[in-house]
């Protein structure tokens, strides 16, 4: 875990998912880390969350070149606690009804990557997340 240039908390994981993410989606897609949450909200949306979810940043969005937005969230074992995973799953609704496909990258399906692992295991950990998250990239 370390900070960036901009002050973000960057977890385990995140820079080599972002890495993976960059040869995978060659096909102009624009890829882009800490992300903030509430840009993705309608007006609607924002109005009627309390603060602390507006200061919440996506891990990685992705914008396709057709206009989808894939919001990939690095999460690791810290999100299994009762209040964090409630939060993940309002989180994950919310940015579902504003148009994101939502893929979660968990430290129990990619040890690999949470090794910061760039290598074949650490693809096919990616790769499976966005099939489970009904996105099929050839």
């Amino acid at each position: 875990m370390h900070k960036d240039k901009a002050g973000n908390i960057i977890g385990v994981g995140e820079d080599t998912a972002v890495s993976i993410l960059n040869d995978i989606f060659k096909d102009g897609s624009k890829i882009i880390p800490q992300y903030p949450l509430k840009k993705l909200l309608t007006d609607d949306y924002v109005d009627s969350l309390a603060e602390s979810y507006l200061k919440h940043k996506v891990d990685i969005l992705i914008f396709s070149p057709g206009g989808r937005k894939i919001a990939i969230r690095v999460q690791g074992k810290d999100h299994d606690g009762v209040m964090k995973s409630a939060r993940d799953t309002v989180q994950k609704k919310l940015m579902e009804w504003n148009g994101c496909v939502v893929v979660d990258l968990t430290w129990q399906e990619c040890p690999y990557l949470f090794k910061e692992q760039k290598d074949e295991n650490s693809y096919l950990e990616v790769m499976n997340a966005l099939e489970d998250s009904g996105l099929h990239i050839t």
